[in-house]
């Protein structure tokens, strides 16, 4: 596993992780899963991310129970910490609501998942890294 000091921002000021330091030095990301249509962050065998590009509210609903769903098997199969769904858009205000109230009424949502809703330059650290 690698280090890479922008996604260990982003984890922690974007997120709001609090993972000790000695977690946030092991950092695997991989871009683009096929089986999840999105990049996936291991943070230090605790916590599991799951980065989707969303491009309006179409298909949401779909979207965030299928990556719910799927996060929370391989966050309990691989005994991770926690579960953080990050939808990445060009308006996370026109986003939110929606994806709140579908994330909210899931069955897999608990106090080990989380959602975030960031625009794209957030995830810029993200671009700069080939896989």
């Amino acid at each position: 596993m690698q280090t890479y000091s922008g996604i260990k921002r982003f984890v922690q000021e974007n997120l709001g992780c609090t993972c000790p330091e000695e977690v946030l030095n092991k950092i695997d990301f991989q871009k683009d899963c096929a089986d999840i249509s999105a990049s996936k962050v291991n943070v230090g065998g605790r916590l599991l991310i799951y980065i989707i590009t969303m491009d309006g509210n179409t298909g949401i609903q779909e979207v965030i129970n299928t990556a719910l769903e799927k996060g929370v098997e391989e966050r309990d199969r691989k005994e991770f910490n926690r579960f953080r769904m990050v939808l990445v858009t060009s308006s996370p205000d026109g986003l939110r609501s929606a994806a709140e109230k579908v994330f909210a009424d899931s069955e897999y949502a608990n106090e080990k998942t989380h959602l975030h809703i960031v625009s794209q330059s957030d995830v810029e650290c993200f671009d700069s890294i080939d896989t």
